[in-house]
């Protein structure tokens, strides 16, 4: 899994300025001491860093990291951003930020002027730090909720393309680019709930609709809303409900 930043450890400041591309400008070939975020505001940028092409379009941001190489092969398309060089610690914790993702410049702009004015002044490097952390905390704030509505769309999408099929969470995970575990967490912050008690929760109500409004057999319904057979179904639905299939359904129906 990629490496991310770090937010429980405090990255340090070390510059930043606007930079406003020409029409046919590239981006310059580098191994940068520092890492460096990057914030898109108008255009695209374009480089390509150890090889892979990256753009890095209006809206966006993209972090750096030092010591990759840094070359062009395509002109930039006439590109405005933010950027700021920094030190920073990168691990594949759940409190970091991606290296790439949305960017809020409704919220940034102040900032950006806020850190600007910083600099000209010469302020200290732990008042420039701070904003850098407002900064970075936009950023994350935007990605976390980017983040959990992918994640929750993926699991939801996955299942309602065939609730029969069994869920996988490798795949959601591969999917979305994080570990299982960093799945279910983000998943239940979300819902209260893990993917599996969210899917069987999403079985049960179909399997409600179907006793109160077809004609399928116990064993039908519980192949149909992905049980397998009668047996699991029998024992989700009295986990959920508290009595069998047959007895809810009689109840049910008497109360109509």
């Amino acid at each position: 899994m990629e490496h991310t930043l770090s937010f429980d450890k405090v990255p340090i400041y070390y510059s930043s300025a606007f930079r406003f591309f020409e029409a046919h400008e590239k981006h310059m070939t580098r191994i940068c001491s520092q890492d460096v975020l990057l914030m898109v505001f108008e255009g695209t940028l374009r480089f390509v860093e150890d090889g892979v092409p990256v753009e890095v379009s209006e809206g966006e941001y993209y972090i750096q990291c030092r010591g990759h190489l840094h070359t062009a092969i395509e002109e930039s398309d006439k590109p405005k951003y933010f950027f700021i060089h920094f030190f920073g610690e990168f691990d594949s914790g759940n409190n970091t930020i991606p290296l790439r993702g949305y960017a809020d410049f409704s919220e940034l702009f102040p900032l950006f002027r806020k850190l600007n004015t910083l600099r000209l002044a010469d302020a200290s490097i732990v008042e420039k730090t701070a904003v850098f952390c407002e900064i970075l905390s936009v950023l994350k704030k935007g990605n976390d909720r980017a983040e959990k509505s992918t994640v929750v769309l993926e699991v939801i999408s996955m299942v309602s393309e065939d609730i029969q099929k069994p869920f996988s969470l490798d795949a959601v995970a591969a999917k979305c680019g994080y570990s299982k575990n960093h799945v279910i967490n983000v998943f239940k912050r979300e819902t209260g709930k893990t993917p599996y008690a969210y899917i069987t929760d999403m079985k049960i109500d179909m399997a409600k609709q179907l006793l109160l409004n077809s004609e399928s057999s116990l064993s039908q319904i519980g192949v149909e809303c992905g049980f397998g057979d009668y047996i699991n179904f029998y024992k989700a639905f009295v986990k959920s409900e508290g009595e069998p299939p047959l007895a809810w359904k009689r109840r049910k129906l008497k109360e109509k």
